[in-house]
């Protein structure tokens, strides 16, 4: 039994070095995607060198004009990627595929939802962000989310190449149409969930 339990002792001793769990940074960060970028300046500045003249959102009569600004970038960067989506309906309708002609167009207009969305809601705001007291976490955390989502745009090119590269396969092409849906979807599901981001908080 001795024997027994000095075997096992190693064992009990081996579980100590697996318990680097409580790395709880890593759990506030699945909502931004990102790092948390460690003060609210570097936060900022990370997400302006998303978009040009970001006006940002500690201050709040700038936040309307933040937000809009975020939203015409997104807008702006999904136009483009279904602009990539129009010329391949001409090769694909020579080639007799009406489905490819369906699905192209069916991914087209759940792409023009999300922009619509960015560029015609109420100037881009809903005033979301200033019924609620922000503090400099609460901005620091709306940059790092921000941040995430513009990172995130970049997978739209690298979904619509793979797009265009298929459009001679009809089964390639399926796959290729569904993975970019399924990228817009996730995409508007993160952006609407932004919304939330303080539910809860006392407003001013």
């Amino acid at each position: 039994m001795d024997s027994i339990d000095q075997a096992g002792a190693p064992a009990a001793q081996a579980s100590p070095p697996a318990s680097p769990q409580p790395v709880a940074p890593a759990a506030s960060a699945p909502a931004t995607g990102l790092k948390h970028a460690g003060s609210i300046g570097e936060a900022l500045s990370n997400l302006a060198s998303y978009i040009p003249g970001f006006a940002g959102y500690k201050a709040v009569e700038d936040r309307r004009i933040a937000d809009k600004q975020l939203r015409a970038v997104i807008g702006e960067r999904l136009s483009r990627v279904k602009a990539r989506l129009d010329p391949l309906m001409d090769p694909i309708s020579r080639g007799g595929s009406m489905d490819g002609l369906a699905l192209i167009d069916q991914s087209g207009r759940k792409l023009n939802r999300v922009i619509d969305r960015m560029r015609f809601a109420d100037y881009g705001y809903a005033a979301v962000f200033d019924r609620v007291q922000l503090g400099d976490a609460e901005v620091t955390r709306l940059y790092e989310y921000d941040a995430g989502i513009m990172s995130q745009l970049g997978s739209f090119d690298d979904a619509v190449s793979a797009v265009e590269q298929a459009a001679g396969d009809p089964d390639r092409l399926r796959a290729a149409l569904a993975k970019l849906d399924a990228l817009t979807a996730e995409f508007d599901r993160r952006f609407e969930a932004r919304k939330h981001l303080f539910d809860g908080l006392p407003t001013p």
